[in-house]
């Protein structure tokens, strides 16, 4: 998911990785005596799938203790005994470390976590921003947030827990981000193993795409207010992945507001637009600024699971797969 904190109030309220940037995108504790794995943490500023799985690697893939790791941030957090207790504040992280294998691990993560099912069982610590006191309570000795949680877990950082800070913005960032967690939590084989099998699997869904030899243009809505994925934003390139060109691609940022006047401009041959804000196509279709465009007289504006979309996580390969299936779907 992406740095949520751009997208205005009706996408904050939606999904805020929007990945769960997200998606989300999505996020991110302890007493001074509470650390049960004996883990402290020494942290500094630096210079400034189908579904993807991985089970526990063998002791020799696993790292040796302390390992010291630089997040999103730019911050580097040393992490000195294998985290035995980890909380997320955000459904891609959380994602992340289940498909690592870590997911017996995890003891804490957001209200908004909805994968995998085992989720629903974990001790809530919150939604959009972290709840700092229920952190502490769990006792936890890693803890992986997402950006714009820094404020509410600074306190942490105070107390000498390791706090990683992820915010990916590109499907290179999900892979770094990856290789971070996979790091800190003494999984890197495990992390590379996971990118290997997310790469080759949108590798086969973008080829699929290709064949169809269409490349329709698209304007992927993120909410009712015309807000749009643009330049440097990982939908930006799962849309260029699955077949299509982005209308706009060209914008001033990953994430901005269009005007009714410009998508009529741009009259794009589809129009994607999120569940989890249009219940059905006619909400869209039947505004009469948008009468005209040929997206709609063509019948070409579609509903996805824009959760998983916009999850900057293992499952962007199914993300990608969305995308794919609504704008070729012969092909899928």
């Amino acid at each position: 998911m992406h740095d949520q904190t751009t997208l205005g109030s009706p996408m904050r309220r939606r999904a805020l990785a929007l990945f769960v940037a997200l998606l989300s995108v999505t996020w991110a504790v302890l007493a001074l005596s509470g650390c049960s794995s004996g883990a402290t943490t020494t942290t500094s500023e630096a210079t400034p799938t189908t579904e993807a799985t991985a089970t526990t690697t063998p002791a020799e893939d696993q790292a040796a203790f302390p390992v010291t790791v630089t997040d999103d941030n730019g911050v580097e957090v040393t992490v000195t005994a294998r985290p035995e207790r980890i909380v997320s504040t955000a459904p891609a992280n959380t994602e992340i470390l289940f498909a690592l294998g870590a997911g017996d691990r995890v003891v804490g993560v957001t209200s908004l976590d909805d994968y995998p099912p085992e989720v629903a069982d974990i001790e809530k610590i919150g939604d959009f921003s972290p709840n700092t006191e229920a952190i502490i309570a769990l006792e936890p000795d890693l803890v992986v947030g997402y950006s714009g949680n820094e404020e509410a877990l600074q306190p942490l950082v105070d107390a000498g827990i390791p706090v990683l800070i992820l915010n990916a913005a590109s499907i290179d960032g999900i892979y770094t981000d990856m290789t971070i967690v996979g790091n800190a939590i003494g999984e890197p084989k495990a992390a590379e193993d996971l990118i290997a099998t997310v790469r080759v699997e949108l590798e086969g869904i973008a080829n699929t795409a290709a064949e169809t030899g269409e490349s329709p243009k698209v304007f992927y809505a993120l909410d009712d207010t015309l807000w749009t994925v643009g330049p440097g934003s990982f939908v930006d390139e799962l849309i260029t992945l699955a077949g299509a060109t982005n209308v706009a691609a060209n914008g001033p940022s990953p994430y901005f507001q269009y005007t009714p006047e410009e998508l009529v401009a741009a009259d794009p041959d589809a129009v994607i637009l999120p569940m989890t804000v249009f219940s059905t196509i006619d909400a869209f279709a039947a505004d009469p600024r948008f009468a005209a465009l040929r997206a709609v007289k063509e019948g070409r504006v579609y509903l996805v699971d824009d959760i998983t979309v916009t999850r900057p996580g293992p499952r962007v390969t199914e993300g990608l797969t969305v995308l794919a299936k609504a704008l070729h779907p012969d092909a899928f």
